[in-house]
């Protein structure tokens, strides 16, 4: 497609851009584009390819000339071009805060905005390196393997081995392969609860639980977090007075904290869940990008019968438009696996034998390692950043891996004034009212930092560093405000 793009003449790849730069409303109705010599400078083209392109656009009615102006923005967005193609509108069973959040994560600017989403560039060498695979695969036009619901059996046999790397001793047989976390997730609920069942939850918590929760009409007992984990009383009552139904926990490279429990916590953990007979839902989706020390363990490593189901996913590393996932489901997996097979008889093979193909291959742990490498490097670099230009004014929860950053903001100022304030263009962040169904995080923001570090990513950080001095130096009230 670049390739493509490149055998356009200039002009129309100027052209381009500009009535690109006018639709999106960067370049608003009535405004003068410059003159034909200011935008050659500009562009650093020709005066003649300035020309032609504006001749172009002109010819399209997209602007028009006007005497002793110049080129003028003729385009005028009407109202229904600024809808969605489609309303939506989040499922009145959903927490105000889970109908938000999901409105957000729809309708949000994710696509160009580096601190909203955990969006894997697609320039990565991981991303590449897959995709080269998948191309391979549909090439080749391999034979579907028939009448397993499971998965693809080589891929499942490929996760067994990267879980056994890890201390954790799961059969292939075991595994089953699903269409993402959150889909796996939702699976392991049903198997689990039933309407009305009340699932723990450590928070701050990962938003989309909540609304999936809220779905499936299930409660929430949040259990509150420390830097060290859930709250070890609580967690240990609930467990022991079978007050819950199951608890859904991230241990590892924890979103939206970064934090990673101790292997002793873990061991706890499974121990509860043997001796109350209480089911783990162990969600291992980010410990792939753990930074600090060996590969973390899993809370499965602990089970010694059954008790825990780890749900994952490819989508943190490799692409978040790859949606393929797991779930090791333990003692549980029969009862899994039909409920998969109700719902789904057969999945993305061609998907799983592109992952097959790049597990088994010799760039995957060196792609994995040197990502980790960058991952760490950029949220160090932001970390720093934001703690020498506001020492004593941030707080900021110290991360393990993953792209997170979990920032409490000064009491003056909470999380939804900082977010009518700064420009969305230049930095967007979730507010930490999101990450709990109960008021607990106002003052919390959660940053994501995805590498490598741009101008634009910088930019938007000083933006961020800029708006919150202003906050605390301005004593009347809070009025948004471009800068």
């Amino acid at each position: 497609m670049g390739t493509e793009i490149n055998k356009l003449p200039a002009y129309q790849r100027l052209a381009n851009k500009i009535e690109q730069q006018i639709l999106s409303g960067k370049i608003p109705h009535g405004q003068k584009l410059g003159s034909i010599r200011q935008l050659a400078n500009t562009e650093k083209v020709s005066i003649n390819t300035i020309r032609a392109a504006l001749d172009k656009l002109a010819q399209s009615g997209i602007i028009h000339s006007i005497a002793r102006i110049g080129f003028v923005v003729n385009y005028q967005q009407e109202a229904q071009d600024l809808q969605l193609f489609e309303q939506f509108n989040a499922d009145s069973r959903l927490a105000e805060s889970s109908q938000r959040w999901l409105h957000t994560m729809v309708t949000g600017n994710r696509a160009v905005n580096p601190f909203f989403h955990m969006a894997v560039p697609t320039d990565t060498k991981i991303f590449k390196s897959f995709q080269r695979q998948y191309r391979q695969v549909i090439k080749q036009q391999i034979s579907t393997e028939m009448g397993n619901a499971a998965g693809s059996s080589a891929l499942r046999a490929i996760i067994s081995e990267h879980l056994a790397l890890r201390q954790c001793h799961v059969a292939a047989s075991e595994i089953q392969i699903t269409n993402g976390c959150q889909h796996a997730l939702e699976h392991a609920l049903r198997v689990l609860c039933k309407p009305g069942d009340t699932v723990a939850i450590p928070v701050p918590a990962f938003p989309g639980y909540f609304a999936l929760l809220g779905v499936l009409g299930l409660k929430v007992l949040e259990i509150p977090m420390s830097p060290q984990g859930p709250d070890v009383e609580i967690l240990q009552q609930a467990m022991a007075n079978q007050s819950i139904s199951t608890l859904l926990i991230q241990p590892n490279c924890h979103n939206p904290t970064g934090i990673t429990l101790t292997d002793q916590y873990k061991q706890q953990i499974a121990q509860w869940a043997q001796q109350y007979q209480i089911p783990v839902i162990e969600d291992d989706i980010s410990a792939q990008l753990n930074f600090i020390g060996q590969p973390a363990s899993l809370i499965r490593n602990y089970d010694t019968q059954g008790w825990c189901l780890i749900i994952s996913s490819i989508s943190k590393v490799i692409g978040d438009s790859e949606r393929l996932g797991w779930c090791c489901a333990g003692r549980f997996q029969q009862q899994y696996k039909t409920q998969f097979a109700v719902s789904q008889i057969n999945n993305s093979y061609f998907l799983q034998q592109a992952l097959t193909r790049y597990y088994q291959g010799s760039l995957y742990q060196s792609q994995l390692r040197n990502w980790r490498t960058e991952v760490k490097a950029a949220t160090t670099a932001v970390t720093l950043r934001l703690k020498q230009a506001l020492p004593e004014q941030l707080q900021i929860t110290p991360s393990s891996g993953g792209y997170s950053l979990w920032i409490k903001l000064p009491d003056q100022i909470t999380a939804a004034q900082l977010h009518q304030l700064v420009d969305k263009e230049k930095v967007d962040f979730l507010t930490g009212d999101l990450f709990s169904l109960a008021p607990r995080f106002k003052q919390f923001i959660r940053l994501i930092i995805m590498p490598p570090l741009s101008k634009k990513t910088l930019g938007g950080i000083d933006h961020l560093i800029e708006v919150i001095g202003y906050a605390l130096s301005n004593q009347k009230p809070f009025k948004s405000r471009s800068f």
